[in-house]
């Protein structure tokens, strides 16, 4: 009996070592930073727009050690192709907001992404590399700090490709859908987010985060938002929560229904 014993917890240990999950880690990256500006360390600076003197793509890395991710984020804009601009525009994410509890601390709100020049611009965030099997938080937020007059200044985040996704965005954020979320970006002194958690890649391992303008009232979208203006990027996090659960396979099973099958003949 007690040899059976060993060799059942043996068996187990190694049917088993598929599911067990790598270490959880998260990333950072600021796309408008500038020399001077606070940024923790092991934050990555990726960005696009007019101006911008940073990489429009490359490999996050471990907020905890700097190691690479094997997650690679790039960025590619649409339609309104060379209008975004890079913008250094002091802002700030107000003590108690949601924006506050992630990236104060990490990086520097000031700077953003600006619109394109005409309705219709989109700006892709692609990320890839991603565990099929994992499932990841994303948040990311922006804000202008611009005048009063800057409040109908909305930004839309949406998330794409994904196999699966919890919508876990600002309470306050107008919410579009599921996968889209709004909020005034002009003057973001809310400090809202768009987020997701538990999102799972698939099999390709890529997910895409799309921002623009806003989609207009009679799309689900926020009242009175300008047709164009709206801030394309500022800071974004991506944190790898894990592996999802996995039922043990089949082949387990059976291997122990045979082991306990036999220990049963020799009684």
């Amino acid at each position: 009996m007690k040899r059976i014993t060993v060799l059942l917890a043996i068996i187990g240990v190694i049917g088993l070592a598929d599911y067990v999950s790598p270490s959880v880690w998260v990333a950072y990256n600021d796309c408008v930073y500038r020399e001077g500006e606070f940024i923790a360390d092991n934050v990555t600076t990726f960005a696009i727009g007019r101006s911008n003197p940073h990489p429009e793509s490359g490999n996050l890395i471990k907020l905890s050690d700097g190691k690479d991710t094997g997650v690679t984020v790039s960025f590619i804009e649409f339609k309104t192709v060379g209008s975004l601009n890079w913008a250094g525009d002091a802002a700030e994410f107000p003590d108690g907001t949601d924006a506050a509890e992630i990236f104060n601390g990490i990086v520097d709100p000031t700077g953003n992404i600006s619109y394109g020049d005409a309705p219709g611009w989109y700006l892709d965030l692609n990320i890839e590399g991603l565990d099929p099997s994992g499932v990841y938080t994303f948040a990311g937020s922006v804000n202008r700090n611009g005048a009063a007059d800057y409040a109908d200044r909305v930004t839309n985040w949406k998330i794409m490709g994904a196999d699966s996704f919890v919508y876990a965005s600002s309470a306050d954020a107008h919410k579009v859908s599921d996968d889209a979320v709004e909020f005034v970006t002009g003057a973001n002194n809310d400090g809202y987010v768009a987020k997701w958690t538990d999102i799972n890649p698939g099999r390709d391992g890529d997910i895409t985060i799309r921002t623009s303008h806003g989609v207009g009232e009679e799309n689900g979208g926020m009242a009175g938002a300008n047709a164009n203006k709206g801030y394309a990027a500022g800071v974004f996090m991506l944190e790898f929560q894990g592996a999802q659960a996995v039922v043990p396979s089949r082949k387990l099973t059976t291997t122990w229904s045979r082991i306990k099958s036999s220990h049963s003949m020799r009684e």
